[in-house]
């Protein structure tokens, strides 16, 4: 029987990164599951675990037809679920269009659970998942609110999964990552607006350093894993302010008042 891990958003971003830090231990296969880039077959040949790729976008119903079909003719364990698919629009709720919206709920929700539940059958004690979230999860996010809500319910799933499959010895780990220097930015920060809406990032933490962070803590199963002092001196700060406070601070910091004075 092949131990694997199944890795979405393998193409690109934390995803891409995640499979490089899973091909230190040892595991039979990598699947990767994106949409095809030409950074793919480069993975191929920097990989030294055998990387088995899935050209499958996650918002349409067969691709999960495809992943189960494959799981079920082919002998496997999975040792580690890691959902990196994802994406993000940022700007007022009216400047975004419906489809993008929508799809941010599709991939961000929909998607993950999905994969959550047609990977869990395939897994055995000491089994990990990994589900990214943001630390947008923690407080309502005014001009990236699909964004912000999507992520809240990837924490509270997260979590409550956690909790239920520790019967099974099978854990679920929230990476809950700050604003973090991938090419997640490069979309989300592309509206229907003339100008950029978010604007004001106190810091960019290395992805890389993110990512060894989450797998240092999903190996020791931690329930919720964040990275950086800005993100562990903020969590506390959001919990005990109102949320009206913590947005009101949000959207100063933002300037949206000044953005939006004339719209």
């Amino acid at each position: 029987m092949k131990k694997i891990a199944i890795v979405t958003g393998a193409s690109s971003g934390m995803g891409k990164r995640f499979c490089f830090e899973i091909d230190k231990l040892g595991l039979d296969e990598i699947w990767g599951v994106a949409l095809k880039t030409d950074d793919v077959e480069k993975m191929h040949e920097e990989l030294k675990t055998a990387f088995k790729f899935f050209d499958l976008d996650l918002t349409k119903e067969e691709s999960f037809k495809t992943l189960e079909e494959t799981l079920k003719t082919e002998d496997v364990v999975v040792e580690w679920l890691i959902n990196a698919s994802g994406y993000a629009k940022f700007g007022r709720f009216d400047e975004i269009s419906v489809s993008a919206q929508l799809g941010m709920i599709d991939l961000n929700c929909k998607a993950l659970t999905h994969l959550t539940l047609v990977a869990h059958p395939f897994m055995q004690a000491g089994g990990r998942i990994v589900e990214i979230a943001s630390m947008a999860a923690f407080q309502p996010t005014p001009y990236m609110a699909v964004y912000g809500a999507s992520k809240a319910y990837v924490l509270s799933y997260s979590r409550a999964l956690n909790r239920e499959l520790k019967s099974k010895k099978i854990s679920v780990t929230c990476l809950c990552p700050y604003w973090t220097k991938t090419a997640f930015f490069d979309r989300a920060t592309k509206t229907n607006a003339k100008d950029a809406v978010i604007t004001h990032f106190e810091t960019m933490y290395d992805p890389a350093k993110v990512i060894k962070c989450a797998m240092k803590g999903a190996t020791k199963r931690k329930e919720v894993v964040l990275y950086g002092f800005k993100s562990k001196a903020q969590l506390p700060l959001v919990k005990l302010f109102p949320h009206s406070l913590v947005m009101s601070i949000w959207c100063w910091q933002q300037k949206f008042k000044k953005k939006y004075k004339n719209k």
